[in-house]
């Protein structure tokens, strides 16, 4: 009986030996799939200004800035004024602009007006819709949206089109005086 069981320990030490190791290191830092710390997905020429980083085994992400985050006015939002505020376009540019990195241009006299109007009930939800068209809706067609990157400042300016015009005379309030 011993003659047999020698062989057998002997053979169960050699397979111990050259069993595979469960957690080797990897040969590849690229490849470590239990890691989720950035790794160049390029070779070591591109290792200061990479276009991509690989993220974890199958995500690979840019390393660009978004459309959004160099442009901050195209950034997607959505709105939902709170219908208790019954507020004013004013109020309701505020609302939108929170959190945006841009504040409203104090209001001059021209702008009173549109800033004092009641917010029509087909403005209460926006969106999603780009932060710069959210707010020429907010506005309508008489006012153009104008932008000091400067100070991070949204104005508007009213428009000096012919239709303009025509729609201002159409709805004049003397003229309305002046029907039969």
């Amino acid at each position: 009986m011993e003659r047999f069981f020698t062989p057998f320990c002997l053979l169960g030490l050699l397979s111990a030996c050259t069993a595979q190791n469960p957690n080797p290191l990897p040969t590849n830092p690229e490849i470590d799939s239990g890691s989720n710390r950035a790794q160049h997905s390029r070779g070591i020429a591109e290792e200061s200004h990479p276009a991509e980083l690989r993220y974890g085994r199958y995500t690979l992400i840019s390393t660009e800035p978004s459309t959004e985050q160099r442009d901050l006015l195209a950034q997607i939002i959505e709105a939902s004024i709170p219908s208790s505020l019954s507020p004013s376009v004013q109020e309701a540019m505020h609302y939108v602009l929170q959190r945006s990195g841009y504040s409203l241009c104090p209001a001059a006299e021209p702008v009173k007006v549109l800033f004092t109007r009641p917010l029509p009930a087909a403005h209460y939800r926006l969106g999603p819709i780009p932060l710069r068209s959210a707010l020429q809706v907010l506005a309508g067609p008489a006012w153009q949206l104008t932008t000091d990157e400067v100070s991070r400042s949204v104005c508007f300016e009213q428009q000096k089109t012919e239709a303009a015009v025509a729609l201002t005379t159409l709805v004049s309030p003397h003229l309305l005086e002046a029907r039969p």
